[in-house]
C-alpha cells in the first residue's frame, strides 16, 4: 500500500509529510502435519494507513483511492485467483501429490 501510495502520490503531484502503513492479518491453521492434513484460512485483513499531508483532502482521498485500486497484494487478496504450481526436487519435476499425505518420520 505504501509504495502504490507514493507512486500515485507522484503522478497527482501530492505532497506527503510522513506515511505509516500497519497490517493485521487473522489466520487460523488446522488439522495435523503428521497426517498430511493441514490447512491455514485468512479470515480478515486490517489495514491502518496514516498520511500527513497539507495538501486538499480530496486529492489525498484520489490518491488512496488509486493506490487501493492499484494494490497488487489487495487484488490478490480480494478476488480468488489461481495458484499454478511446480516442485523440482534435485533438479527434477516432482509430483508430490503421487505420495501418500501421511508422510513416515525418521
Amino acid at each position: 500500500m505504501l509504495t502504490q501510495i507514493v507512486r500515485y502520490g507522484r503522478m497527482l503531484k501530492a505532497q506527503f509529510g510522513d506515511i505509516r502503513c500497519e497490517v493485521r492479518a487473522h489466520w487460523t491453521s488446522e488439522g495435523s502435519v503428521f497426517a498430511g492434513t493441514i490447512t491455514s484460512k485468512c479470515h480478515s485483513v486490517e489495514v491502518r494507513t496514516e498520511i500527513d499531508s497539507d495538501d486538499d483532502p480530496a486529492l489525498i482521498a484520489a490518491v488512496v483511492r488509486n493506490a487501493e485500486g492499484g494494490c497488487y497484494a489487495e487484488a490478490a487478496l480480494k478476488e480468488p485467483v489461481p495458484i499454478h504450481k511446480t516442485v523440482v526436487l534435485n533438479g527434477d519435476a516432482f509430483d508430490y501429490e503421487a505420495y501418500p499425505r501421511k508422510a513416515k518420520r525418521k
